[in-house]
Protein backbone atom coordinates (compact mmCIF):
# COMPACT_ATOMS: atom_id res chain seq x y z
CA UNK A 1 0.00 0.00 0.00
CA UNK A 2 2.82 2.46 0.57
CA UNK A 3 3.56 2.38 -3.41
CA UNK A 4 4.10 5.39 -4.80
CA UNK A 5 3.43 7.39 -1.73
CA UNK A 6 5.60 10.15 -1.28
CA UNK A 7 8.85 9.58 1.40
CA UNK A 8 9.41 11.51 4.47
CA UNK A 9 6.27 12.71 5.70
CA UNK A 10 5.61 13.98 9.43
CA UNK A 11 3.34 11.87 11.48
CA UNK A 12 2.14 12.19 15.27
CA UNK A 13 0.90 9.84 17.60
CA UNK A 14 -1.01 10.23 20.73
CA UNK A 15 -1.28 7.25 23.60
CA UNK A 16 -2.54 7.49 27.19
CA UNK A 17 -0.41 6.79 30.09
CA UNK A 18 -0.22 2.79 30.03
CA UNK A 19 1.55 0.46 28.35
CA UNK A 20 -1.49 -0.88 26.89
CA UNK A 21 -1.92 2.35 24.87
CA UNK A 22 2.30 2.86 24.53
CA UNK A 23 3.52 0.15 23.41
CA UNK A 24 1.75 -0.44 20.28
CA UNK A 25 1.88 3.45 19.50
CA UNK A 26 5.65 2.87 19.67
CA UNK A 27 5.71 -0.34 17.39
CA UNK A 28 3.93 2.00 14.98
CA UNK A 29 6.39 4.53 15.41
CA UNK A 30 9.31 2.99 15.29
CA UNK A 31 7.85 0.84 12.08
CA UNK A 32 7.78 4.49 10.30
CA UNK A 33 10.71 5.93 11.62
CA UNK A 34 12.43 2.49 9.59
CA UNK A 35 10.52 3.54 6.22
CA UNK A 36 12.28 7.18 6.73
CA UNK A 37 9.72 8.93 8.13
CA UNK A 38 9.31 11.48 10.84
CA UNK A 39 7.39 10.95 14.36
CA UNK A 40 6.66 13.04 17.17
CA UNK A 41 4.53 10.83 20.45
CA UNK A 42 1.60 12.52 22.19
CA UNK A 43 1.80 11.21 25.93
CA UNK A 44 1.52 11.80 29.83
CA UNK A 45 4.38 11.77 32.12
CA UNK A 46 3.10 8.30 32.83
CA UNK A 47 3.72 7.49 29.15
CA UNK A 48 6.90 9.00 29.05
CA UNK A 49 9.19 6.91 31.05
CA UNK A 50 8.55 4.10 28.62
CA UNK A 51 9.28 5.86 25.66
CA UNK A 52 12.45 5.51 24.66
CA UNK A 53 14.08 6.35 20.85
CA UNK A 54 11.04 7.76 19.53
CA UNK A 55 10.46 11.71 19.93
CA UNK A 56 7.84 12.77 22.19
CA UNK A 57 5.59 15.44 24.18
CA UNK A 58 4.07 15.24 27.60
CA UNK A 59 1.18 16.89 27.75
CA UNK A 60 -0.87 16.71 31.58
CA UNK A 61 -4.53 14.60 31.27
CA UNK A 62 -6.78 13.17 33.53
CA UNK A 63 -10.31 11.24 33.53
CA UNK A 64 -13.49 13.55 33.39
CA UNK A 65 -15.45 11.19 34.49
CA UNK A 66 -14.16 10.77 38.16
CA UNK A 67 -16.56 11.13 41.12
CA UNK A 68 -16.21 14.31 42.83
CA UNK A 69 -16.84 17.68 41.40
CA UNK A 70 -13.34 19.23 41.91
CA UNK A 71 -11.94 16.45 40.37
CA UNK A 72 -14.02 16.56 37.17
CA UNK A 73 -13.19 20.30 36.95
CA UNK A 74 -9.08 19.58 37.79
CA UNK A 75 -9.51 17.09 35.02
CA UNK A 76 -11.19 19.70 32.73
CA UNK A 77 -8.79 22.05 33.17
CA UNK A 78 -5.74 19.94 32.47
CA UNK A 79 -7.03 18.23 29.32
CA UNK A 80 -7.59 21.80 28.39
CA UNK A 81 -4.45 22.99 29.03
CA UNK A 82 -3.19 19.86 26.90
CA UNK A 83 -4.93 21.12 24.38
CA UNK A 84 -3.40 24.31 24.10
CA UNK A 85 -0.05 22.75 23.93
CA UNK A 86 -0.84 20.32 21.18
CA UNK A 87 -2.54 23.25 19.07
CA UNK A 88 0.81 25.03 19.74
CA UNK A 89 2.46 21.57 18.50
CA UNK A 90 0.48 21.12 15.38
CA UNK A 91 0.14 24.39 14.22
CA UNK A 92 3.78 25.02 14.53
CA UNK A 93 4.36 22.01 12.22
CA UNK A 94 1.94 20.10 11.25
CA UNK A 95 1.57 16.48 10.42
CA UNK A 96 0.40 14.30 7.61
CA UNK A 97 -1.43 12.16 9.40
CA UNK A 98 -2.56 11.77 13.53
CA UNK A 99 -3.11 8.39 15.19
CA UNK A 100 -4.65 8.02 18.32
CA UNK A 101 -4.06 4.73 20.98
CA UNK A 102 -6.43 5.40 23.48
CA UNK A 103 -6.23 6.67 26.93
CA UNK A 104 -7.35 10.28 28.33
CA UNK A 105 -3.97 11.47 26.96
CA UNK A 106 -4.90 10.84 23.28
CA UNK A 107 -8.17 13.29 24.05
CA UNK A 108 -6.58 16.37 23.43
CA UNK A 109 -4.69 16.04 19.98
CA UNK A 110 -6.20 14.31 18.07
CA UNK A 111 -9.39 16.47 19.04
CA UNK A 112 -7.24 19.69 18.07
CA UNK A 113 -6.14 17.46 14.85
CA UNK A 114 -9.71 17.34 14.39
CA UNK A 115 -10.46 20.76 14.64
CA UNK A 116 -7.29 21.89 12.55
CA UNK A 117 -8.79 19.07 9.70
CA UNK A 118 -5.83 17.11 10.25
CA UNK A 119 -6.39 13.50 8.59
CA UNK A 120 -6.75 11.39 11.94
CA UNK A 121 -7.40 7.94 13.08
CA UNK A 122 -8.15 5.93 15.86
CA UNK A 123 -6.69 2.31 16.92
CA UNK A 124 -8.44 0.15 19.25
CA UNK A 125 -6.62 -2.29 21.68
CA UNK A 126 -9.64 -4.30 23.02
CA UNK A 127 -12.23 -6.60 21.26
CA UNK A 128 -14.69 -4.02 22.96
CA UNK A 129 -14.00 -0.39 21.80
CA UNK A 130 -14.07 1.55 24.61
CA UNK A 131 -16.10 4.66 24.78
CA UNK A 132 -13.16 7.41 24.78
CA UNK A 133 -12.37 5.75 21.11
CA UNK A 134 -15.57 5.31 20.04
CA UNK A 135 -16.03 9.00 20.15
CA UNK A 136 -12.97 10.05 19.22
CA UNK A 137 -13.30 7.44 15.99
CA UNK A 138 -16.64 9.02 15.55
CA UNK A 139 -14.56 12.53 14.61
CA UNK A 140 -11.81 10.55 13.23
CA UNK A 141 -13.57 8.98 10.53
CA UNK A 142 -11.11 6.28 10.48
CA UNK A 143 -11.08 2.90 13.45
CA UNK A 144 -8.12 0.26 13.49
CA UNK A 145 -9.42 -2.88 15.29
CA UNK A 146 -7.01 -5.02 16.84
CA UNK A 147 -9.50 -8.29 16.69
CA UNK A 148 -11.66 -9.58 13.80
CA UNK A 149 -15.00 -9.46 16.55
CA UNK A 150 -14.42 -6.14 18.49
CA UNK A 151 -18.11 -5.66 19.29
CA UNK A 152 -19.28 -1.72 20.26
CA UNK A 153 -18.68 -0.09 16.60
CA UNK A 154 -19.64 2.56 15.27
CA UNK A 155 -21.94 3.51 12.13
CA UNK A 156 -20.30 5.37 8.94
CA UNK A 157 -16.59 4.89 10.21
CA UNK A 158 -14.14 3.37 8.23
CA UNK A 159 -13.06 0.32 10.08
CA UNK A 160 -10.41 -2.03 9.44
CA UNK A 161 -8.80 -4.92 10.90
CA UNK A 162 -4.95 -4.31 11.21
CA UNK A 163 -4.47 -5.96 14.19
CA UNK A 164 -2.25 -5.41 17.85
CA UNK A 165 1.05 -4.23 17.53
CA UNK A 166 3.66 -6.73 19.11
CA UNK A 167 7.35 -6.50 19.15
CA UNK A 168 9.35 -8.07 17.00
CA UNK A 169 11.30 -9.95 19.77
CA UNK A 170 8.01 -11.97 20.98
CA UNK A 171 7.32 -13.12 17.42
CA UNK A 172 10.89 -14.24 17.64
CA UNK A 173 10.05 -17.05 20.19
CA UNK A 174 10.02 -20.85 19.37
CA UNK A 175 7.81 -23.55 20.57
CA UNK A 176 8.56 -24.80 24.07
CA UNK A 177 7.67 -28.35 24.53
CA UNK A 178 7.97 -30.37 28.07
CA UNK A 179 10.62 -32.91 28.07
CA UNK A 180 9.99 -36.08 30.05
CA UNK A 181 11.05 -35.30 33.91
CA UNK A 182 12.62 -31.54 33.05
CA UNK A 183 11.33 -28.40 35.00
CA UNK A 184 8.11 -27.23 34.34
CA UNK A 185 8.03 -23.46 33.77
CA UNK A 186 5.45 -21.35 35.23
CA UNK A 187 4.74 -17.60 34.49
CA UNK A 188 2.45 -15.64 36.29
CA UNK A 189 1.55 -11.88 34.93
CA UNK A 190 -0.46 -9.43 35.90
CA UNK A 191 0.71 -5.42 35.96
CA UNK A 192 0.67 -3.26 39.14
CA UNK A 193 -3.01 -3.54 39.30
CA UNK A 194 -3.60 -6.89 38.27
CA UNK A 195 -1.12 -9.18 40.53
CA UNK A 196 -2.91 -9.09 43.91
CA UNK A 197 -4.69 -11.76 43.12
CA UNK A 198 -2.50 -13.98 42.08
CA UNK A 199 -0.48 -13.56 45.16
CA UNK A 200 -3.22 -14.57 47.13
CA UNK A 201 -3.86 -17.47 45.24
CA UNK A 202 -1.00 -19.68 43.61
CA UNK A 203 0.64 -20.25 47.27
CA UNK A 204 -2.51 -22.25 48.10
CA UNK A 205 -2.71 -23.54 44.22
CA UNK A 206 0.79 -24.71 44.44
CA UNK A 207 0.70 -26.56 47.56
CA UNK A 208 -2.19 -28.30 46.17
CA UNK A 209 -0.33 -29.85 43.00
CA UNK A 210 0.20 -33.21 43.11
CA UNK A 211 4.45 -33.52 44.73
CA UNK A 212 4.84 -35.06 41.14
CA UNK A 213 4.76 -31.78 39.55
CA UNK A 214 5.25 -28.93 42.37
CA UNK A 215 8.64 -30.95 42.58
CA UNK A 216 9.70 -29.91 38.67
CA UNK A 217 7.86 -26.61 39.00
CA UNK A 218 9.52 -23.47 38.13
CA UNK A 219 8.01 -20.66 38.84
CA UNK A 220 8.51 -16.47 37.78
CA UNK A 221 5.95 -14.31 38.97
CA UNK A 222 4.92 -10.94 39.23
CA UNK A 223 3.42 -9.08 42.11
CA UNK A 224 2.81 -5.66 43.80
CA UNK A 225 5.92 -4.32 45.69
CA UNK A 226 4.54 -4.69 49.18
CA UNK A 227 3.60 -8.50 48.99
CA UNK A 228 7.37 -8.98 47.70
CA UNK A 229 8.73 -10.03 50.81
CA UNK A 230 5.88 -12.64 52.25
CA UNK A 231 5.68 -14.48 48.71
CA UNK A 232 9.06 -15.24 48.33
CA UNK A 233 9.09 -16.56 52.08
CA UNK A 234 5.59 -18.65 51.09
CA UNK A 235 7.51 -20.29 48.29
CA UNK A 236 10.54 -20.91 50.45
CA UNK A 237 8.24 -22.70 52.89
CA UNK A 238 6.86 -24.71 49.89
CA UNK A 239 10.26 -25.55 48.42
CA UNK A 240 9.21 -23.87 45.59
CA UNK A 241 11.94 -22.50 42.87
CA UNK A 242 10.80 -18.89 42.50
CA UNK A 243 11.66 -15.87 40.79
CA UNK A 244 9.42 -12.97 42.46
CA UNK A 245 9.63 -9.76 41.08
CA UNK A 246 7.02 -6.33 41.09
CA UNK A 247 8.41 -5.73 37.62
CA UNK A 248 10.03 -7.31 34.71
CA UNK A 249 11.58 -5.54 31.68
CA UNK A 250 12.63 -8.70 29.82
CA UNK A 251 9.22 -10.38 28.40
CA UNK A 252 10.27 -12.09 25.74
CA UNK A 253 13.00 -13.80 27.30
CA UNK A 254 10.79 -14.99 30.10
CA UNK A 255 8.04 -16.27 27.56
CA UNK A 256 10.30 -17.91 25.47
CA UNK A 257 11.12 -20.16 28.72
CA UNK A 258 8.00 -20.56 29.68
CA UNK A 259 5.51 -24.03 29.17
CA UNK A 260 2.23 -22.15 30.64
CA UNK A 261 1.12 -18.62 31.64
CA UNK A 262 -1.30 -16.88 33.97
CA UNK A 263 -1.94 -13.48 32.98
CA UNK A 264 -4.88 -10.79 33.22
CA UNK A 265 -5.92 -10.30 29.81
CA UNK A 266 -5.01 -6.65 28.60
CA UNK A 267 -5.10 -6.39 24.81
CA UNK A 268 -1.06 -6.51 25.25
CA UNK A 269 -0.83 -9.75 27.02
CA UNK A 270 -3.51 -11.43 24.66
CA UNK A 271 -1.09 -10.18 21.51
CA UNK A 272 2.22 -11.11 23.33
CA UNK A 273 0.69 -14.41 23.83
CA UNK A 274 -0.08 -15.25 20.90
CA UNK A 275 3.07 -13.77 19.43
CA UNK A 276 5.24 -16.18 21.33
CA UNK A 277 3.08 -19.04 21.24
CA UNK A 278 2.35 -19.72 24.70
CA UNK A 279 -0.60 -21.45 26.29
CA UNK A 280 -2.21 -19.37 29.09
CA UNK A 281 -4.70 -19.42 32.06
CA UNK A 282 -6.35 -15.78 31.54
CA UNK A 283 -8.09 -14.25 34.32
CA UNK A 284 -9.29 -11.10 33.25
CA UNK A 285 -9.44 -8.25 35.72
CA UNK A 286 -13.29 -7.16 36.56
CA UNK A 287 -13.23 -3.94 36.78
CA UNK A 288 -12.27 -3.32 33.09
CA UNK A 289 -14.37 -0.65 31.61
CA UNK A 290 -16.60 -2.42 30.10
CA UNK A 291 -15.86 -5.79 31.12
CA UNK A 292 -12.97 -5.43 27.55
CA UNK A 293 -10.64 -7.73 28.97
CA UNK A 294 -13.11 -10.84 29.23
CA UNK A 295 -13.56 -10.28 25.54
CA UNK A 296 -10.05 -9.70 25.14
CA UNK A 297 -10.02 -13.24 26.99
CA UNK A 298 -12.30 -14.68 24.46
CA UNK A 299 -10.53 -13.87 21.53
CA UNK A 300 -7.50 -16.33 22.75
CA UNK A 301 -10.28 -19.22 24.60
CA UNK A 302 -12.48 -19.61 21.45
CA UNK A 303 -9.60 -20.87 19.25
CA UNK A 304 -8.32 -23.03 21.95
CA UNK A 305 -5.15 -21.24 22.89
CA UNK A 306 -5.90 -20.66 26.44
CA UNK A 307 -8.52 -20.97 29.22
CA UNK A 308 -10.56 -17.85 30.37
CA UNK A 309 -11.33 -17.98 34.14
CA UNK A 310 -13.54 -15.67 36.00
CA UNK A 311 -12.20 -14.36 38.92
CA UNK A 312 -15.52 -14.36 40.82
CA UNK A 313 -15.22 -18.14 40.27
CA UNK A 314 -11.97 -18.56 40.81
CA UNK A 315 -10.07 -20.14 44.00
CA UNK A 316 -6.80 -22.45 44.40
CA UNK A 317 -8.46 -25.74 43.91
CA UNK A 318 -9.59 -24.71 40.61
CA UNK A 319 -6.75 -23.00 39.74
CA UNK A 320 -4.73 -26.06 40.97
CA UNK A 321 -6.92 -28.28 38.65
CA UNK A 322 -6.22 -26.51 35.63
CA UNK A 323 -2.52 -26.14 36.31
CA UNK A 324 -2.26 -30.14 36.58
CA UNK A 325 -3.94 -30.82 33.91
CA UNK A 326 -2.17 -28.74 31.26
CA UNK A 327 0.98 -29.94 32.80
CA UNK A 328 0.26 -33.22 32.71
CA UNK A 329 -0.28 -33.22 29.17
CA UNK A 330 2.10 -31.84 27.31
CA UNK A 331 0.46 -32.76 23.54
CA UNK A 332 -2.56 -30.08 25.06
CA UNK A 333 -0.37 -27.67 25.93
CA UNK A 334 1.81 -27.46 23.01
CA UNK A 335 -0.76 -27.67 20.79
CA UNK A 336 -2.43 -24.55 22.65
CA UNK A 337 0.72 -22.67 21.81
CA UNK A 338 0.28 -23.75 18.38
CA UNK A 339 -3.56 -22.47 18.21
CA UNK A 340 -2.29 -19.37 19.91
CA UNK A 341 -0.17 -18.39 17.62
CA UNK A 342 -2.97 -18.23 15.09
CA UNK A 343 -4.58 -15.43 16.51
CA UNK A 344 -1.34 -13.51 16.17
CA UNK A 345 -0.96 -10.74 13.51
CA UNK A 346 3.06 -9.76 12.72
CA UNK A 347 2.49 -6.99 9.84
CA UNK A 348 0.08 -4.92 12.74
CA UNK A 349 2.17 -1.91 12.78
CA UNK A 350 3.04 -1.79 9.10
CA UNK A 351 -0.79 -2.32 8.33
CA UNK A 352 -1.55 0.68 10.60
CA UNK A 353 1.59 2.75 9.23
CA UNK A 354 0.56 2.36 6.04
CA UNK A 355 -2.90 3.49 6.45
CA UNK A 356 -1.91 6.60 8.27
CA UNK A 357 0.30 7.40 5.08
CA UNK A 358 -2.26 6.45 2.71
CA UNK A 359 -4.42 9.49 5.11
CA UNK A 360 -1.52 11.89 4.68
CA UNK A 361 -0.76 11.15 0.80
CA UNK A 362 -4.58 12.81 -0.21
CA UNK A 363 -6.97 13.46 2.44
CA UNK A 364 -9.89 13.72 -0.58
CA UNK A 365 -9.41 9.78 -1.13
CA UNK A 366 -10.27 7.52 1.57
CA UNK A 367 -7.74 4.07 1.52
CA UNK A 368 -9.09 1.67 -0.38
CA UNK A 369 -9.11 -1.49 2.41
CA UNK A 370 -11.25 -0.04 4.67
CA UNK A 371 -14.48 -1.59 5.70
CA UNK A 372 -17.47 1.00 5.84
CA UNK A 373 -19.50 1.55 8.95
CA UNK A 374 -19.66 -1.23 11.63
CA UNK A 375 -22.39 -2.55 14.23
CA UNK A 376 -24.13 -0.30 16.73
Amino acid sequence: MTGGLETGKFICLAAGGTGGHVFPALAVAERLQAEGHTTLLFTDGRGARMVTGVPQTIIAAASPFQQGLLRRLRALLLLSGGAVKSLLQLVMRRPAAMIGFGGYPSFPPLLTAALLRIPTMVHEQNAYLGRANKMLAGRAGHLALSWQQTANLPQDVNCFTGGMPVRQAFFNIKPNSIAPDAPLQLTVLGGSLGAGIFADLLPEAIAALPASIRSRLRLTQQCRPEQLDNLRATYRELRVSATVEPFFDDIPDILANSHLVISRAGASSVAELAAAGRAAILVPLPSAMDDHQTANAHQLANIGGGLCRSEAELDAVSLAADISTLFGDGEQLAQMGHNARKLAMPDAAKAIADYALALGDNNSQQPTHGISGGQS
